[in-house]
């Protein structure tokens, strides 16, 4: 699920917020190495810039800096979005209970 903020009222860029990060197993995003593809309920639909950011307070947890990615505008607090083609290690790169949040949960196909 995801958190959605805004800096200031009338900022046109939108924070995301996603259950996991750079600490959650998503740590090859530092300097951008692999852009994770993803999916939402809203693909398709008119999209907005955005920040993706991981969960905890650690101010290295943004996941792309220098890239503005971009969401469909009607996503919202609470709704998913699913990270796509993650890849083997993520479980791997996972820190454990970092700043309190529990890794992802793994599924194997």
């Amino acid at each position: 699920m995801v958190l959605i903020s805004r800096k200031a009222y009338d900022d046109p860029v939108r924070w995301v917020y996603f259950d996991v990060g750079k600490f959650g197993g998503l740590a090859e995003t530092m300097d951008e190495a692999i852009r994770y593809p993803v999916a939402t309920a809203y693909d398709g639909w008119p999209e907005g810039p955005v920040v993706i950011a991981g969960p905890t307070c650690d101010g290295a947890d943004i996941l792309y800096d220098r890239y503005r990615d971009t969401l469909p505008l009607a996503l919202k607090t609470g709704d998913t979005v699913d990270l796509l083609s993650a890849g083997a290690y993520t479980s791997v790169y996972a820190s454990r209970a970092f700043n309190g949040f529990q890794p992802m949960a793994e599924h194997y196909i």
